[in-house]
């Protein structure tokens, strides 16, 4: 008797469509998204944003600091009064000469001829990569610094990026 009959086999209970909802609650596979654990999901995403901004100020060194940014914004707030002076001189101390566009022409303000050839060094490679009326504008400032100037090292190198643009 190699065939079984249906009296052979054992009764199986059929489930219920209730008690199969219930199992697939209970399954891992499926997915019960974000309202499951919204805590969790919080708590990741705010840890997500503080590893993210860690990492940024890793990258970014000393511009990623609190003193930077204090000094950088004391430098930009200060620009035109008495106080610039000394704002640019603590600066310069803490940080060396700056390599964004805005502050490096704040420098070219600065009292000290040494600063002002610097800052020019580091804003001929820069020159191009602006828009039209920020070259304009720049060639402008270096006009009135060559005919402003005593320093006659800074004049002749203002004369020269005159020249060459």
């Amino acid at each position: 008797m190699g065939r079984y009959d249906d009296d052979d086999k054992p009764e199986r209970e059929k489930l219920s469509w209730r008690e199969i909802d219930q199992l697939s609650k209970r399954s891992r596979h499926v997915d019960r998204g974000p309202k499951s654990h919204p805590e969790r999901t919080l708590r990741s995403d705010w840890a997500k944003k503080q590893h993210l901004r860690e990492a940024d100020k890793f990258f970014q060194g000393k511009k990623g600091t609190d003193s930077y940014k204090s000094a950088h914004a004391a430098l930009h707030e200060n620009y035109g009064t008495p106080q610039f002076q000394k704002a640019a001189q603590d600066f310069l101390a803490q940080f060396g000469l700056p390599d964004d566009w805005g502050t490096l022409l704040l420098l070219l303000d600065y009292p000290d001829p040494k600063v002002g050839r610097e800052a020019l060094t580091a804003l001929k490679p820069m020159v191009e990569k602006r828009r039209l009326i920020e070259q304009k504008g720049f060639l402008g400032k270096v006009r009135v610094l060559a005919t402003m100037t005593k320093d006659p090292a800074l004049r002749t190198e203002c004369e020269k990026m005159l020249d060459e643009f």
